[in-house]
């Protein structure tokens, strides 16, 4: 680890002295909003620590850093008295985190309820000496997907905002999205321009789906866009911008990208209007949305118009963000006009805001059409000093580095993570620690900010609480310390297990970036195979760690603690369910492979398929028990979130059946169904146990008649989903039962081991496997091989076997026999 600290700064400061030798593209021009900094940052201070602690810290204005006019905040203690200086209220927030991060033992992360925030502080600050003092290394920290608004933001309210927005100012960020709100306007757009009330509203989708109608993949699915939501959302919008300005935010508004409703051509019968293609499986009642090509005049006379509605409405921080070709790729060749095409995007902001900047996402150059001299051509049509790109998965997918930095444009370094909001614990820490400082300076300038743009939020928050950090940092940290210092302020103090748990999450979990995806929240099917890219023993191990520090009582069970507790709980038993699913398809395989030519054979599989298959179904109405036990983990939160934005009956359906679409089909017949699954109590019980009770019964059905069995979901598992979709039950909102309990008991019951088995060493069994587990944990391989009639005893390699002849001698191996 220290190797590659040492290695990683020397690159650090050789790729500096490069950049000095090269220089740097003219930068963008943006700087932020006018704002009282010292007011901005007193309110942040006082609504996350309280009226009698803010009142002992003294807030200053200082320039920004004079080498390079980047933000600073400055921390020290002077004649008693705490003193927190910045140039703007984003960077003294920033330094108030770091002083409660580093000094308080305190952290404020996503949580429900303010469950996420763990403040220890008290009127006596501890002091500073000597002054800390800290330059972020990049102009911007960006935050937000265009999909996190639907995701995690769709029922969000101004409580909730409020708390987002200080969060935000903690954190760093200067440049948020800013798209709440925008229906309102372009209502009054397609208004103006005389479109009836049906036509729009036949355009814009439900709610839980404006994401993907803004990016011109949908239209009209889970409608109707009533005018109470219309009209609430553009009244929050008006909140979220006046409070980011306080803070000194720049706010990246909506921009024009050409998606309109195809009515749009009774108004303007020569309109050249294309279809994208039919995005995801939609049907055309649902996808294939209209393009106004930016090659046509009326392009330029439209979005000129939609900009200054929108800054008439909502005023301008000068940064506008849009995506014309968003999964999907132009319908021309002709470089002429693929430069045209982009040029005009721009022209059309610049016409209602000279100073606007074009903030566009370089997701797009994914696609196989967008070859080195496509991505060329399409941003040459933009001045270098009037646009930004998002390299939107840096971490893992990066785009700059497969177009030389965007030829000269600046771009902004940033961590994804997260898709759909689906639960798991990955990220590789040691690669964010180090990769965006490299990449800065190897950029040559062109390289100018870092951000978050998970799909959803509210997970992994060590992951994200580490990438925005980063930017405060001149060279990488020691990931060791880190860690330590992230536990310390998670749990209030430090501790003996939990900073050894933290450890082994950091060497074993938080190693990789790929993302494990559970078949448990996903369609049944017995034939395909588990992804396996996490060390599963280690997080037992570290499940163990937690646990025992709740139950001896070593520390408080906080928000962050019992929602750490859950998510670590949640995962050991998934992947224990991964290893049970396992071997029941390995006995499911072999069944139908020999049920027509040896029944035989077959017929000695069907115990352990029954037995497997019952235990598959315990853990997970144990995995729905466990997350009933946090306010983080339960569906009911979501569904009375979405209802809560209602006037009456008929939006109370409308929103609750948009809730329930997004995180199960995702579309009228699945068309990107489990995408955006949840780990949550209720969806559990009620969704995804159902799913496999059905998958079950059919598997004994096959059993029973002594016939194949079908691999694949029964043919009525659609039916049954389409119907809990629209169904009305209530969920509960607060916790069912008490999280250390349950944990404590579901650490008993699937990682506490066994008398049952006799160890011997040196010996092991070859071509006797009945299946490799993932986990390599003793306990769990125990609790696999007693769920297998056909399992005599596993070795120390997580095999399990069927057999103990015959045996070769195998030095450093353990194998575990079964006791008879």
């Amino acid at each position: 680890m220290m190797m590659m600290r040492v290695v990683a700064v020397a690159a650090l400061v050789l790729a500096s002295v490069v950049v000095g030798v090269l220089g740097a593209p003219p930068k963008v021009s943006l700087s932020a909003p006018v704002h009282d900094a010292v007011a901005g940052a007193e309110g942040v201070a006082r609504r996350v620590l309280g009226e009698e602690v803010a009142l002992n810290i003294v807030f200053q204005e200082i320039p920004p850093n004079v080498a390079d006019g980047h933000d600073v905040f400055e921390i020290e203690t002077v004649d008693g008295q705490l003193v927190i200086r910045g140039n703007t209220a984003v960077a003294m927030s920033s330094g108030l985190y770091w002083y409660l991060r580093y000094y308080c033992n305190s952290q404020v992360t996503w949580g429900v309820n303010d469950s996420g925030r763990q403040i220890n502080v008290s009127a006596q600050l501890p002091v500073v000496k000597p002054m800390v003092r800290k330059v972020n290394q990049v102009r911007f920290r960006y935050y937000m997907n265009v999909c996190t608004v639907s995701y995690s933001m769709a029922w969000w309210n101004w409580t909730r905002w409020e708390k987002e927005l200080d969060w935000m100012a903690l954190h760093g960020v200067n440049l948020p999205l800013a798209f709440t709100g925008q229906e309102y306007i372009w209502y009054e757009f397609y208004s103006s321009l005389g479109l009836t009330d049906s036509e729009i509203l036949d355009y814009f989708t439900g709610p839980a789906f404006l994401a993907w109608q803004r990016m011109g993949n949908l239209k009209y699915w889970a409608a109707p866009l009533d005018k109470d939501w219309r009209t609430s959302q553009y009244n929050l919008q008006l909140k979220i911008l006046s409070r980011a300005r306080e803070l000194g935010m720049v706010s990246a508004l909506p921009g024009f990208a050409g998606h309109v409703p195809t009515a749009i051509k009774r108004i303007f019968p020569h309109a050249n209007l294309t279809q994208t293609a039919g995005w995801a499986n939609f049907n055309s009642t649902y996808s294939d949305v209209s393009l106004l090509q930016p090659t046509d005049p009326l392009f330029l006379q439209l979005g000129t118009k939609f900009y200054k509605m929108l800054i008439k409405a909502f005023g301008t921080d000068h940064v506008f963000q849009m995506d014309t070709y968003n999964e999907m790729q132009p319908s021309f060749t002709n470089m002429t006009l693929l430069a045209e095409s982009n040029r005009v995007v721009y022209q059309a902001m610049a016409n209602a805001d000279p100073e606007a900047v074009y903030l566009m996402q370089g997701w797009l150059f994914h696609e196989s059409y967008w070859t080195p001299e496509h991505v060329k051509v399409y941003l040459s049509g933009v001045p270098d000093d009037k646009m930004i790109i998002l390299d939107l998965n840096t971490e893992a997918n990066p785009v700059f580095s497969l177009t030389s930095d965007y030829f000269g444009k600046l771009w902004i370094w940033n961590m994804l993570l997260n898709y759909g909001g689906r639960r798991g614990l990955y990220g590789n820490a040691t690669d964010i620690s180090t990769r965006p400082l490299l990449d800065l300076h190897r950029a040559q300038g062109t390289m100018d900010g870092i951000g978050i743009t998970p799909e959803a939020i509210e997970n992994n928050p060590v992951m994200f609480e580490l990438m925005l950090e980063m930017g405060w940092h001149a060279t990488p940290p020691d990931m060791h310390d880190w860690i330590a210092a992230y536990a310390s302020s998670r749990y209030g103090k430090r501790e003996s297990l939990t900073q050894s748990a933290w450890q082994l999450l950091l060497e074993h979990v938080y190693d990789q970036p790929d993302i494990d995806r559970f078949h448990m929240e996903m369609v049944p099917d017995l034939s395909s195979s588990e992804s396996r890219n996490s060390n599963t023993t280690a997080l037992v191990q570290a499940w163990r760690l937690l646990v025992t520090a709740a139950v001896n009582g070593s520390l408080p069970i906080t928000g962050p603690f019992s929602y750490d507790l859950v998510d670590v709980g949640r995962q050991a038993l998934l992947n224990l369910w991964s290893d049970v699913r396992g071997m029941l398809v390995a006995h499911v395989k072999e069944y139908n492979a020999n049920i027509d030519s040896s029944p035989s054979t077959a017929a000695s599989h069907v115990p352990a398929i029954k037995s497997l298959f019952t235990l598959l179904l315990d853990i997970t109405s144990d995995l729905d028990r466990l997350l009933g036990t946090d306010v983080n983990y339960l569906l009911g939160v979501w569904l009375e979130s979405a209802k809560a934005t209602a006037a009456n009956a008929d939006e109370r359906a409308t929103r609750e059946f948009n809730a329930r679409n997004q995180i199960t089909l995702w579309g009228p017949d699945g068309e990107i169904t489990d995408y955006a699954a949840k780990q949550w109590q209720g969806l559990v019980s009620d969704y995804y146990v159902k799913r496999w009770e059905m998958m079950h019964d059919a598997t004994l059905s096959a059993l029973n008649s002594s016939t194949k069995i079908d691999t694949s979901a029964p043919k009525d598992t659609l039916k049954f989903e389409q119907a809990w979709g629209n169904e009305n039950k209530t969920y509960p909102t607060a916790p069912q039962a008490d999280v250390v309990k349950v944990s404590a008991a579901m650490l008993q019951k699937y990682a506490s081991s066994s008398s049952n088995y006799t160890v011997s060493t040196g010996f092991d069994v070859p071509f006797k496997d009945i299946y490799q587990g993932w986990t390599r944990d003793v306990a769990q391989l125990q609790i696999l091989c007693d769920a297998d009639p056909t399992c005599v005893g596993f070795n120390s390699n997580g095999y399990l076997k069927n057999s103990l002849t015959p045996s070769k001698s195998s030095p450093g191996t353990k194998f575990y026999i079964k006791n008879t």
